[in-house]
């Protein structure tokens, strides 16, 4: 302990120094989410645990410039091998004016503003793996903003395979911002597309029965949202579509091309939310249920051809440190029913020192 009181003096002795300030934060994640029922599609499981995230650093030129380390470590609930079971380090640099953002190293997932949903990304990905390690551009402006990254997942060895994920997000109001001052709420349409790119290679010195992968997934839509800052409440609705490319090198008939219907409504009143996603179309993973740190980062029920997602939420702690929520998610395909009792807390404190 003597030497990191000693570390954060020199810090702050050296920004002070040179009009730098010290900045540090505490991030912390829990998640209790227990499955019940139907298993089909996605295997029936609990998934809990607790992940704590410091980081100490610097900016310099008002904030414009800042370099941040520390890590992310994770402790799963159960488990009898450590206080925590695994840890990532955090280290990256971010440039940050407006309109535009770029951050490069290791950095938190929730840094980035796409909202990337399970039919993208699942929630066993943000519970395991919510560091990406690579960049991200954003640019941001009253009607929308646009967003690249590239998140590296596995470096080529002989037993490992070369990985990464290139993503996207782009959202963009179109036509008049409606505005009623007295009522005090907003409407707006707007147009946008996420999605990514998914390059699952080969290790060194593979053989004939490794095949490099690739998966491309885009998801256009056009949606309507409406709210009323008198009441908190709003209503987010959009349609699109869900299509993928999926293509396995080297086999003739490697090739494939599912697409579906994807309709999203989003209400929210005060501390309360219920959120719906119905898919109907093609099979989204034709080579099957890989999961993560292979072909696919979509959740599982996406191998259905018509799937219901409704997630209601309320969210009983919310103030400028701590949000909790609890929930309960239900999934339904032709094949069954399966549930979810869901409870989340997210705490997240900063400050910095010594601003000359």
């Amino acid at each position: 302990m003597k030497k990191i009181y000693l570390l954060l003096i020199l810090l702050c002795a050296f920004q002070l120094s040179f009009a730098q300030k010290l900045e540090w934060r505490l991030g912390a994640e829990g998640f209790f989410d227990n499955g019940e029922g139907d298993d089909t599609y996605r295997t029936t499981m609990t998934y809990s645990g607790l992940r704590v995230i410091p980081e100490l650093g610097l900016s310099w030129d008002e904030g414009k410039h800042s370099i941040m380390g520390g890590y992310s470590a994770q402790m799963e609930f159960g488990k009898k091998h450590g206080f925590m079971d695994s840890s990532t380090p955090v280290v990256y640099y971010r440039y940050q004016t407006k309109p535009l953002t770029f951050t490069f190293g290791a950095f938190q997932r929730d840094k980035l503003l796409g909202d990337y949903p399970s039919f993208l990304i699942s929630d066993t990905i943000r519970y395991y793996r919510p560091t990406i390690q690579g960049f991200a551009f954003q640019h941001q402006h009253s009607r929308g903003y646009f967003e690249a990254f590239l998140d590296w997942t596995g470096l080529r060895s002989d037993t490992h395979r070369e990985q990464f994920m290139a993503g996207l997000s782009v959202k963009h109001t179109i036509g008049k911002i409606s505005q009623d001052t007295f009522r005090k709420y907003d409407s707006r349409f707007y147009v946008g597309v996420e999605g990514y790119y998914y390059h699952y290679a080969l290790t060194w010195h593979a053989d004939e029965s490794q095949h490099i992968h690739d998966n491309l997934v885009a998801h256009p839509f056009v949606g309507y949202k409406m709210s009323s800052r008198a009441t908190d409440a709003s209503l987010d609705a959009r349609v699109g579509v869900l299509a993928s490319f999926d293509r396995e090198r080297g086999l003739d008939d490697g090739k494939r091309t599912p697409v579906g219907f994807l309709g999203e409504v989003n209400a929210h009143y005060k501390r309360f939310s219920v959120e719906e996603i119905i898919y109907a179309g093609k099979h989204q993973q034709p080579y099957g249920k890989r999961g993560f740190g292979e072909y696919y980062w979509a959740d599982t029920y996406y191998n259905a051809s018509a799937y219901s997602r409704t997630d209601i939420k309320y969210q009983f702690i919310v103030n400028d440190y701590v949000s909790a929520y609890a929930g309960v998610i239900f999934n339904v395909t032709k094949a069954g029913l399966n549930w979810h009792q869901l409870l989340a807390v997210n705490i997240n404190l900063g400050g910095s020192c010594g601003k000359k």
